[in-house]
């Protein structure tokens, strides 16, 4: 190394300076060859006296600028060169035009030569020196180049922007298109004779749709390799195909990035050649490691815009947070690792510079969290790994402000992004607290959400019900809330929940309400081989409303108080006074959970009020009522995943029956609010008590729907025999008190009831039309699921959509 550590440091204040012009490289690179020089009079720690005020230094500084720079670069080096003398020396240059009249070309000849090997030997110059022209060029070269790898580590830094940029576009482009040919696929007329195919399945066959399902069968369903997705392999997250090609291309983009254009030469006043490598990485590894800092914490947050924007799951986006997350960690190892090296001569004393522990501090933490962010540690210590995050994260910025806080913030537009992306998480998670819970009323107290809780020891499973404050909060299926006991110990910790139905307070007969009447005269199933619908009587439930004699709650299902419903009625009713009450199902694991069920046992009834919070809604509605078949595959507590769609499914169906065609006007050509025709559902669980509980409830209204068939199935082999028994007693003696439905022992072959329904779909040609499938469950259902799908995508099968809700 040929240049003292001040000089080193000095370099880093001016090198965005000089990014802003080059014409500023000339007087720098002889400024930095003169700095190598000792001359009599000069102080070995006064840098800045020594360059701007030292009548020998700056009498050879100005006579090589008179021979090798033009007057454009004199100008404008030496005004950098006085800000900088006035700003960190405290001093004065002297002026370019003080020394000229001494700088005659007779002087300048009689002055010696200096060489390479000159700068930073150990001799003391009484007298002022020229430059040689191979230093100058050595010198001009080794400041040109530094320059040059700022610019390009800045410019490779947006270049990690430019990649999440043009995938997000396409993420949203692919939202818009999406949600335009769904909105022209619910408003086509159904035509139910199936004698003529419409506009868009007409379409179905064309380019776009060839290129679409191949894009599906091959990138967007399967998962990368094998069948794991939702399941672990050896403890490790498998993303889709698609999901790994775009990690995939980011690894090899920031690797791209920290490993190309490094112009390493000799001679250099810098560095040797290893050292300028060791400084180019660290510099390169540390700003592109900045750079991924704000995409690392966008993708983290429950708020993240791009959800909204792009309708990606969460779970896609936190695949992208880790691996974000991982490179932009290796690449601060890497940055740690060079500099040290770097700094091998003086590693003892950088440890006294604030920058320097302070960067080692952020790497450490930005290290544990990555240790501290395994699978293994966020399935069973959630909480502890929450608290982790949190802590390590602010530890991390505060260390990364105070590293670079001697480059007088120019790395704070990359940290400041970070603080206010959290800083807007936290607030729009307030705002929907609010929304959700808080009610205010000029003339009345404030209004706020009100809980029940029931715990069923036979399923294992609490009911909440919870009445949220507001009046206004819009609940719909495919969404889900994180609630909270903020009265209880731990009342920070909030847990992510389905929404499994709910229940209007005006109108309870249009909700999943155990009193939901079925009073139909008659109700629509579709036979996909003749291609027409065939009307099917359907006699009233024998429910509690319905006994008890006639009241606005035992009105048909497809009017309202005598009076046909409305879309906005039947869809969504909150947007009047009334209020929804909203049903979640809670299955007792840990934490939070298991002292919610503790407080209901403590009941003699098993049922408590509580203070519960909500914080929502969340979650995408995924668009199977553009479906005309729909298979929902559900394990365990994750039927709260199909019911609200099956709820809506029956409002909508009744909605399209109960209306009045217009003058010239068949039934057939009515706007319809969903094409499905026929859904499937197919639910497993251990308990069969869950079954029979939620058959007297919630799915009693769909149990005789004319197109809803039912699958149940009950895995646990404990009590398979002895239920078995008890189905055939109770059935022989009539002592069954309501719902007795058909249950099956055992796991469901997910793949051929997939597979099956598919290729009946299929065989009845264009009048079957399209199959939806969604499941909400276990993840080794899921990921069958999955599977099946993907092999009749392999086959050929089009018109095939694969949903999955992620919180059950």
């Amino acid at each position: 190394m040929k240049v003292t550590f001040p000089l080193l440091l000095c370099s880093l204040f001016l090198r965005w300076a000089i990014a802003e012009s080059p014409d500023i490289n000339c007087i720098d690179g002889i400024r930095t060859a003169i700095a190598g020089i000792s001359f009599d009079g000069t102080d070995p720690e006064d840098y800045w006296g020594n360059i701007c005020t030292n009548n020998l230094s700056v009498t050879s500084m100005w006579a090589s600028t008179k021979v090798y720079c033009t007057d454009r670069e004199r100008v404008a080096g030496e005004e950098m060169l006085s800000g900088y003398c006035t700003e960190y020396g405290f001093v004065t240059l002297t002026p370019y035009n003080d020394i000229l009249p001494i700088l005659t070309d007779q002087y300048i000849n009689t002055l010696p030569l200096v060489e390479f090997d000159d700068v930073g030997a150990a001799v003391i110059w009484n007298h002022s020196v020229l430059l040689s022209k191979e230093l100058f060029t050595a010198s001009k070269r080794t400041v040109s180049v530094f320059t040059l790898s700022y610019l390009l580590d800045s410019r490779y830094g947006w270049g990690v922007y430019g990649f999440w940029g043009i995938l997000l576009v396409v993420g949203m482009a692919n939202r818009f298109i999406s949600h335009i040919f769904t909105s022209r696929r619910v408003s086509t007329p159904v035509d139910v004779e199936g004698h003529e195919a419409s506009p868009i399945s007409k379409s179905s066959s064309g380019p776009f749709a060839s290129v679409y399902h191949w894009l599906q069968t091959n990138l967007i369903v399967p998962a990368a390799f094998g069948t794991h997705h939702q399941r672990l392999y050896y403890w490790c997250t498998i993303p889709t195909r698609m999901e790994t090609l775009v990690v995939a291309a980011f690894w090899v983009l920031n690797v791209i990035l920290c490993a190309v254009t490094y112009d390493i030469f000799w001679p250099n006043l810098y560095y040797t050649n290893a050292s300028q490598y060791w400084r180019y990485i660290a510099d390169r590894t540390g700003i592109i490691s900045y750079a991924n800092l704000p995409i690392l914490w966008m993708f983290s947050g429950r708020n993240n815009i791009f959800l909204w924007l792009t309708g990606w799951s969460f779970s896609t986006f936190n695949i992208f947070h880790r691996h974000v997350a991982r490179i932009a960690t290796v690449q601060a190892i890497i940055h740690s690792i060079c500099y040290s090296a770097l700094e091998a001569d003086y590693y003892a004393e950088s440890w006294k510079e604030q920058y320097w522990y302070m960067g080692a501090l952020a790497t450490i933490t930005m290290s544990l969290l990555l240790v501290f962010s395994s699978v293994w540690l966020r399935k069973r210590f959630y909480e502890l790994f929450l608290l982790i995050h949190i802590a390590l994260s602010i530890v991390t910025i505060i260390g990364l402000f105070y590293h670079t806080k001697i480059f007088d913030g120019e790395y704070d537009p990359y940290l400041w992004p970070l603080v206010a992306i959290w800083v807007f998480d936290r607030v729009a998670r307030f705002v929907r607290l609010a929304y959700c819970n808080l009610h205010l009323k000029l003339s009345d107290r404030v209004i706020g959400t009100k809980t029940h809780a029931h715990y069923d020891q036979a399923s294992n499973l609490i009911r909440l019900e919870v009445t949220p404050g507001t009046k206004i909060l819009e609940a719909r299926a495919g969404q889900h809330y994180y609630l909270y006991q903020p009265l209880k110990w731990k009342g920070w910790e909030n847990h992510p929940f389905t929404l499994a139905g709910w229940k209007s307070s005006d109108h309870p007969a249009y909700s999943t309400n155990p009193a939901l009447p079925q009073d139909v005269s008659s109700s629509t199933s579709y036979d996909l081989k003749k291609g027409k619908d065939k009307e099917i009587q359907v006699a009233a439930m024998d429910t509690p409303s319905s006994s008890s004699g006639p009241s606005s709650e035992d009105a048909s299902i497809a009017s309202i108080h005598g009076q046909p419903a409305t879309e906005q009625q039947l869809i969504h009713k909150s947007t009047t006074s009334s209020k929804d009450t909203l049903l979640f199902f809670v299955r007792p694991y840990s934490s939070w959970t298991l002292r919610l069920r503790d407080q209901c046992i403590k009941s003699p009834s098993s049922t408590v009020e509580t203070h519960v919070l909500l914080e929502g809604p969340y979650g995408e509605h995924s668009p199977v009522h553009s479906y005309e078949n729909v298979v929902f595959i559900v394990g365990g507590s994750g039927i709260s995943g199909a019911i609200p769609y099956l709820q809506e499914f029956v409002l909508a169906t009744n909605l399209y029956q109960s209306q009045t065609p217009s003058d010239g006007e068949t039934i057939e050509e009515r706007k319809t609010h969903t094409r499905t025709k026929r859904i499937l559902l197919i639910w497993a669980t251990k308990q069969s008590a869950m079954v029979r509980s939620l058959c007297d409830t919630e799915l009693k209204p769909f149990l005789n729907h004319a197109g809803i068939e039912t699958h149940f199935y009950v895995t646990s082999r404990r009590e398979s025999v002895a239920t078995i028994e008890r189905d055939n007693t109770e059935k022989h003696h009539g002592l069954d008190s309501g719902v007795s439905p058909d249950i099956a022992y055992g796991r469901p072959d997910i793949r051929g009831k997939v597979l099956g329904f598919i290729k009946d779909v299929d065989s009845a040609g264009k009048a079957g039309g399209r199959v939806a499938i969604l499941t909400c469950g276990p993840a080794g259902m899921a990921d069958e699921a999955r599977a099946a799908v993907h092999t009749a995508m392999k086959q050929g099968r089009r018109g095939v959509g694969y949903f999955e809700e992620a919180f059950g």
